[in-house]
């Protein structure tokens, strides 16, 4: 049987999803971690065997589209061609590319996608596409699982310097840690990388549910930081009215950014109304593949 494959490729886990010709689920497997930084090159290019040898015992692969973080790096497009050249036409994509594909089935539409990092996409009926957001923690990531941890953090000291009003948020932060003075926070938040900040987001919902004035403002200001992300892609594409999904562990897990995002969206882009995915990345990635078969003639 003929078939178009698409793989998700993430930190933890790679989905590979298989269609007809005609666009039917075929098969869906599971495999480790798509990061060549992590696991690297020969971890990496074990995983791509594994996945091509699953290809070759689904039937005839008639193209394989890989979308992944990180695809922009010479090293992964030269490791991907030494395995996949010869077994069917390929191509690279981005994660938030096939997000995108996958969540409005290939039609016109936005996505906001906010987990650790923050990021919107968006296609419009002509097919012109953009980007706005996702440059990273350092000088960007608003309204992301980063954001929020560093501004929960920052209302913290803030308080204890005299500079910030009192907040639920110290307490709360204390006891999750299991620290007493800033020098423990000091060598936590310094100590390890930005999921160590991230991980403390959870925190902002408990003491907004708790009505701490502080957590809700951050909730504020970063629910309007991903709106802001979402107006700016609209713009450019000419999107007064459209649909926009949301994907990411805080826009499906944390109700209060959600709350404010959607008031940020209702009160500045009516037109713009939130929607669930309709199909997840690995079958983005699928549609693509049988994008680039019918490209390849096949």
């Amino acid at each position: 049987m003929r078939f178009a494959a698409g793989v998700d490729g993430g930190g933890t886990r790679t989905t590979v999803e298989c269609r007809t010709m005609e666009g039917a689920a075929l098969c869906r497997e599971v495999f480790g971690p798509f990061n060549l930084n992590s696991v690297g090159e020969e971890r990496f290019t074990a995983l791509l065997e594994e996945i091509a040898a699953f290809l070759g015992k689904t039937g005839e692969c008639a193209a394989l589209c890989i979308g992944a973080a990180g695809v922009s790096n010479p090293r992964v497009r030269e490791l991907t061609a030494q395995v996949m050249d010869g077994v069917c036409p390929w191509r690279l994509a981005g994660d938030h590319e096939i997000a995108l594909h996958g969540a409005h089935s290939g039609g016109p539409g936005l996505a906001l996608i906010a987990g650790t990092g923050s990021i919107c996409c968006g296609k419009n009926e002509r097919g012109e596409a953009v980007r706005a957001g996702g440059w990273g923690h350092l000088i960007d990531d608003g309204g992301s699982g980063y954001a929020l941890g560093r501004d929960l953090l920052s209302a913290v000291v803030r308080q204890w310097d005299g500079r910030g009003e009192e907040t639920v948020l110290t307490r709360l932060l204390l006891a999750r840690l299991e620290i007493e003075t800033p020098q423990e926070l000091v060598a936590y938040v310094y100590g390890g990388d930005k999921s160590r900040v991230a991980s403390l987001a959870p925190l902002a919902g408990q003491a907004a549910a708790q009505g701490d004035r502080t957590a809700l403002d951050i909730y504020a200001r970063n629910g309007a930081e991903l709106g802001e992300l979402v107006l700016a892609a609209a713009k450019r594409l000419g999107m007064e009215t459209g649909e926009v999904a949301l994907l990411g562990g805080l826009l499906t897990g944390d109700g209060c950014l959600r709350e404010a995002l959607t008031a940020w969206l209702a009160e500045r882009a009516p037109g713009l109304r939130c929607i669930e995915p309709r199909q997840d990345a690995a079958a983005g990635a699928a549609m693509l593949a049988l994008e680039l078969a019918a490209e390849a003639g096949r």
